[in-house]
């Protein structure tokens, strides 16, 4: 499990005290069994170790890519920055990318899926307050149960619904997956999982993954900060 000890021997995961772009990484951490040191990133706050955590000064300090976070830092040099970069390139290293060049093109075809789920999501961030009764009730009316419906269906046409979404082992496409799920029902859109029963059972089997269920029981996952209402 995912563990916030500084240590010279474990890679770094440097992000925000949130879930956000980087809970697919700690997922796939968490079910690979990967531990590794946490940096915090705030506005204002003070150094760790030496380093520094507020976001400007950690811009200006050079260590950042892109100067954004999150970023992967290994102990031998290795570093590597974007979401969708460091979590598969750990489900890579941790055999949870497929099997055959088709799984992992089902699986990148999930990834995207989900993607744009979340970009519709973020909707309601973007909207202006007296906007987003409206964009909640589209959400929760139109875009969830399409969505949700394109995801069972994938889901189904591999071995009836009742494994994963690409083969017969769990890759980064189930965790991502999986997470889009809770965002939905953390944030009052789950009622349209009532309409797709195979996911409905595929967000249960995956959250009792045992080291899943671990880290999502544990103080080490960041709190819930929901969409605006």
């Amino acid at each position: 499990m995912a563990i916030r000890n500084a240590g010279m021997q474990k890679p770094t995961l440097v992000y925000l005290r949130a879930r956000g772009r980087a809970e697919l990484i700690r997922l796939v951490c968490a079910e690979a069994g990967v531990e590794f040191a946490f940096h915090p990133v705030g506005f204002g706050t003070p150094p760790v170790d030496g380093r520094p955590t507020d976001f400007p000064a950690l811009k200006a300090s050079g260590t950042l890519p892109f100067e954004q976070v999150p970023v992967w830092e290994e102990p031998g040099g290795f570093t590597v920055a974007q979401s969708g970069a460091i979590a598969n390139y750990l489900a890579r290293t941790h055999g949870l990318r497929g099997k055959s060049a088709a799984e992992e093109a089902k699986i990148d075809e999930v990834l995207g899926g989900v993607d744009d789920l979340r970009e519709e999501l973020r909707r309601l961030a973007r909207a202006a307050p007296a906007e987003r009764a409206a964009v909640r009730a589209e959400l929760l009316e139109k875009t969830a149960p399409r969505w949700l419906g394109y995801f069972e269906r994938i889901l189904r046409k591999n071995q009836g619904g009742v494994t994963f979404v690409a083969g017969d082992a769990l890759s980064v496409a189930d965790l991502s997956l999986w997470y889009v799920l809770e965002m939905l029902r953390d944030n009052g859109f789950g009622a349209a999982l009532a309409e797709t029963p195979a996911l409905a059972a595929f967000a249960e089997r995956i959250a009792a993954r045992p080291r899943l269920a671990a880290y999502l029981g544990s103080a080490l996952r960041p709190a819930l900060q929901p969409l605006p209402t």
